[in-house]
């Protein structure tokens, strides 16, 4: 009967030591699952601050590009006119000089 009972006591702590492990191995998992979660999310707001940014450098490299080509349009729309101007006085002075020279 006394070899039953140590038997029993054996079984029971490795039973035990089993349940032990177990749990053991459950809460070492839920803090490996619960720290990748972290780590993920901390990725996750990293890539969208950095896809946040992205777009208001190319939103605002945008609205500075369309202000620049703006400008050049309104200087070239001038220097245009004062060419075609110049041009016109130019071409009057050659038709008056050939026609007074016809005379």
């Amino acid at each position: 009967m006394h070899n039953t009972n140590n038997l029993h006591e054996a079984a029971d702590d490795a039973k035990d030591q089993v349940v032990a492990a177990m749990e053991n191995v459950k809460a070492r998992a839920a803090a490996s699952a619960e720290e990748a979660g972290r780590a993920a999310r901390k990725t996750l707001h990293n890539v969208q601050d950095a896809t946040e940014e992205a777009l208001r450098d190319a939103a605002s490299r945008a609205k500075s590009m369309q202000s620049e080509i703006a400008v050049y349009l309104h200087e070239q729309a001038i220097n245009t006119l004062i060419l075609a101007v110049i041009t016109g006085l130019l071409m009057s002075l050659v038709l008056l000089f050939l026609r007074s020279r016809r005379k």
